[in-house]
């Protein structure tokens, strides 16, 4: 199992849209390859690649100067490009939006705000699909090749904006492959979904085969069909759960984010290490942390650390670089017990007939996985 953490600059933060402070990341992708993290991810705004050419080309070269950074203390560096929803909030360029305030819209941050805007249907606009190819063809032309780079997780979270049908998603994403594989032949490509795919699985059904896994997120609002398990523990359990129904039901490896349960910062060692077992145990693609380091307190005015109490406090590492006291026992007793996982045998259905029904089998199956817990 491979563990990861996303890379959220603590100097810089999101709002800027700018690359990671390279000494910074030094500082902190030698701590994580220290607490035995493999993997960093490194958010990429759409709307940073879309700017005047002359900032364009200098965040590309931060791009590359944090490749850099990663490569140098011996972790794997991706991309999540575009990035659609990191940290809770979703994040758009401006041609992705309406122009009017839309008071029933979910919150977006653009153009250098957050704000409340409709979400325009680009999976059904040419015009908007080759925007998206356009800047997405520059970043992976600038930073394909770079040994630090060994993988992607494209269209995050996308199938959640205006929903497309198979036909257009499964077009855009061969754009998309296309575009990496001109360049890398030997990247990794991940989709970047929600657990609401579980619920309306079409979609990814039919585009899985093309990619290498999956990378699954979306616990920060929790599914209204899942009762709780267990105070503290309904967060890691369910991260496991779908993390194991996403691998059975598509076929594919697949990475769960995990964190959000620890807003409010987790306490004992060892209960974090037993939980860590639990995660571990249940031959999941891997598992990645929401955010590897707290920001520092500057930050925690402005979105999205504003948005969102407890949110400045869920790194693994403290805004020094240090790492929180659970941590390594954490991760420790992941991969123990990653090392002789098998497949929870919780499943009782054929797929056929689970997505012919998929809202009351995610419920039912959720129940069925914690009589084995």
């Amino acid at each position: 199992m491979l563990i990861s953490a996303n890379y959220i600059c603590p100097v810089r933060g999101l709002a800027s849209l700018g690359p990671p402070d390279t000494r910074r990341l030094g500082q902190a992708a030698k701590v994580a390859k220290g607490i035995g993290l493999q993997r960093l991810l490194i958010p990429v705004f759409e709307e940073a690649l879309m700017g005047r050419r002359r900032a364009k080309i200098a965040f590309l070269d931060g791009l590359v100067d944090a490749l850099d950074q990663v490569n140098e203390a011996g972790l794997e560096a991706w991309f999540i490009a575009p990035t659609q929803r990191i940290l809770g909030l979703d994040w758009a360029a401006p041609p992705m939006v309406g122009g009017f305030q839309d008071p029933r819209a979910e919150p977006v941050f653009v153009d250098g705000q957050v704000r409340h805007l409709r979400r325009l249907a680009w999976w059904a606009d040419p015009s908007l699909i080759q925007k998206k190819m356009g800047v997405f063809r520059e970043l992976s032309g600038a930073v394909s090749g770079h040994p630090g780079l060994t993988g992607w997780v494209i269209l995050d979270r996308a199938l959640e904006w205006v929903r497309p049908d198979v036909q257009t998603a499964d077009w855009v994403l061969k754009a998309f492959l296309g575009e990496i594989r001109d360049q890398d032949e030997n990247a990794l490509i991940d989709l970047g979904i929600g657990w609401s795919e579980l619920l309306q699985p079409e979609v990814v059904a039919a585009l899985s085969t093309q990619i290498d896994g999956l990378q699954l997120s979306g616990l920060e609002v929790w599914p209204p069909d899942l009762r709780k398990a267990a105070r503290g523990r309904d967060e890691l359990w369910a991260a496991a759960y779908m993390g194991a129904l996403s691998q059975w039901l598509f076929s594919r490896p697949t990475s769960v984010e995990v964190g959000w349960g620890f807003e409010n910062s987790p306490g004992d060692p060892e209960w974090m290490a037993e939980s860590g077992e639990k995660l571990g145990r249940h031959a999941l693609g891997g598992v990645r942390w929401v955010s590897l380091a707290d920001p520092e307190p500057s930050l925690g005015k402005v979105p999205p650390w504003a948005l969102r109490a407890g949110l400045e406090g869920m790194g693994l590492l403290d805004a020094g670089l240090e790492p929180k006291r659970w941590v390594e026992p954490f991760i420790s007793r992941i991969r123990a017990a990653a090392s002789e996982a098998k497949p929870a045998d919780f499943v009782d259905v054929e797929a056929e007939a689970y997505t012919e029904d998929p809202q009351m089998h995610f419920s039912r199956l959720w129940d069925h996985f914690l009589e084995f817990e």
